[in-house]
């Protein structure tokens, strides 16, 4: 930590905050119907599921990401989620390519997702 002390303060901002990441793919509001961008629907097809750096919500589960790693382009998650008065660990694959993401909730596969501009 000596050497910092030579550093500008915008150098040694980084070097303790690190080096700011860009967004990940899979961050943003999706939905397998179209109409699921538009309006919060209660069901499988029209709610969005929306996906920040640290939760994820879709349907009636409202989920927080406890743990995350990656294969190639699809982000792993366990995610300790709250839906319809039960709480447990979830696991949730999104891969997201583009303007569509494929996702698989609990070990089912969900129809693919478009991205909602």
């Amino acid at each position: 930590m000596h050497g910092l002390w030579r550093l500008p303060a915008s150098a040694v901002l980084l070097v303790v905050c690190g080096v700011a990441h860009a967004a990940e793919p899979f961050i943003g509001r999706w939905a397998i119907n179209p109409v699921g961008c538009t309006i919060d629907g209660d069901t499988s097809e029209t709610a969005p599921l929306v996906a920040t750096a640290t939760t994820i919500k879709w349907f009636v589960a409202s989920c927080k990401i406890a743990k995350m790693y990656k294969t190639g382009s699809a982000v792993h998650i366990q995610a300790r989620c709250s839906a319809e008065g039960q709480v447990s660990m979830t696991p949730i694959t999104l891969d997201a390519r583009g303007d569509r993401m494929r996702v698989t909730w609990d070990g089912s596969k969900v129809e693919d997702m478009r991205r909602c501009k």
